[in-house]
């Protein structure tokens, strides 16, 4: 796929992200958004380079659109679904800091265990992944 269809869909999805959400759970959701292995396979991996830029510049773009909801939630969400589509085994993660006086939490994008084009708190835990990792409750998606 052209690096300029990764820029399109993820401004596409973005913006449809916010009445998505309202219909479904989170889990549901993130389903809907995992491609199946044959969808993924046809053309084989994008290179994350290509990925990366399609993606910046879709969230530099969207900062500019008020009615796109521009949080680390949506971030997270159009970045799984992207890399995912990509044919990159992402993972969905959010956490929250166990010792703040108010409830702090973040979510984003890991490959091989790794965050995505991003620095995360070390002090964060984490209370969902999707999907989840090998040897969680239940086996792994």
């Amino acid at each position: 796929m052209h690096p300029v269809r990764f820029g399109v869909r993820a401004l596409a999805l973005r913006l449809r992200l916010a009445v998505m959400m309202r219909r479904r759970s989170l889990p549901d959701l993130l389903k809907a958004l995992t491609p199946s292995s044959s969808q993924t396979n046809r053309n084989g991996k994008a290179p994350l380079s290509a990925i990366k830029k399609s993606l910046s510049d879709a969230e530099n773009l969207i900062a500019h659109v008020p009615l796109a909801p521009d949080t680390c939630l949506y971030r997270a969400l159009t970045r799984y679904a992207i890399l995912r589509s990509a044919g990159h085994p992402a993972r969905f993660v959010m956490g929250i800091k166990p010792d703040s006086d108010e409830i702090a939490g973040h979510a984003w994008v890991e490959l091989s265990g790794e965050p995505f084009d991003e620095d995360v708190d070390p002090s964060l835990v984490v209370t969902f992944a999707y999907p989840e990792p090998f040897g969680s409750i239940g086996t792994a998606l």
